[in-house]
């Protein structure tokens, strides 16, 4: 864990686990745009027309091959979100681990910010209320938060 994170961590825990979540959420909206440009391609019927000779080969190139690309490009993004997103679910889980101890609490973590479970789904597999899930929460930040900066203070002290 870096220097950095652990600052990130002590600053605001809750945006340091939403990480993950953003990373998600731009994977899903790359998937939409691909799945937009799947069904315009799957929609055209172009029948080629030479050009007069501009371009390699004397024919203009195709909508359905400009969609075509369009989708590979997004699809390499995806693989390149996907790495960074297994990078940053890496570094929480190990956040959670290091900076909370109570199991409890490092359950609601994990449920919320690595499976992206709402406060009822937390709930129903922590056989508690709602209201007893969001209060483990916030203590569960506020553990992180006061764990991170001893551990900032330990760092300085040792400097």
């Amino acid at each position: 864990m870096t220097q950095e994170q652990i600052e990130a961590i002590s600053e605001d825990p809750k945006t340091f686990l939403l990480q993950g979540r953003n990373a998600q959420a731009r994977i899903a909206a790359k998937r939409e745009r691909i799945d937009s440009w799947r069904q315009l391609a799957e929609s055209i019927t172009v029948t080629l027309k030479a050009d007069g000779g501009s371009s390699p080969g004397g024919y203009k190139q195709s909508l359905v091959e400009n969609a075509a690309c369009n989708i590979i490009d997004l699809e390499n993004e995806i693989i390149a979100d996907i790495n960074e997103l297994a990078g940053i679910e890496m570094v929480i889980h190990e956040a959670i681990n290091l900076f909370v101890k109570d199991d409890r609490y490092r359950a609601v973590l994990e449920m919320k910010y690595l499976n992206g479970y709402g406060w009822r789904r937390i709930a129903s597999k922590l056989y508690y209320g709602e209201d007893w899930v969001c209060r483990l929460h916030g203590a569960a930040l506020q553990e992180m938060k006061r764990n991170a900066e001893i551990s900032l203070l330990d760092g300085n002290k040792s400097c």
